[in-house]
């Protein structure tokens, strides 16, 4: 395997996981809401992981985009040693 094909073979095992990631939260989300729990401390739990929520869905927004960044970046340097390599 190239170095590209194992690079995007990642991305899409990251990116997998990065979906199972966000599905889980929204999970959790779906399961604490006011319908199947009450009470103070069920309210501050939805506060306390609404804010949690959202770091974790910019992280994982922040991680998608080094993901694909990274992958350009290989994509490039493979062209590059393509075209050095046809040019001996």
């Amino acid at each position: 395997m190239s170095r590209e094909s194992d690079c995007r073979e990642d991305v899409r095992k990251l990116k997998q996981y990065a979906d199972e990631l966000e599905r889980s939260v929204d999970n959790v989300q779906n399961l604490c809401g006011t319908d199947t729990w009450k009470g103070p401390k069920s309210e501050r739990f939805r506060t306390e992981y609404a804010g949690h929520k959202k770091q974790i869905k910019d992280a994982v927004a922040n991680a998608r985009a080094a993901i694909d960044k990274a992958l350009k970046r290989v994509e490039k340097e493979e062209e590059e040693k393509k075209k050095s390599g046809a040019e001996k």
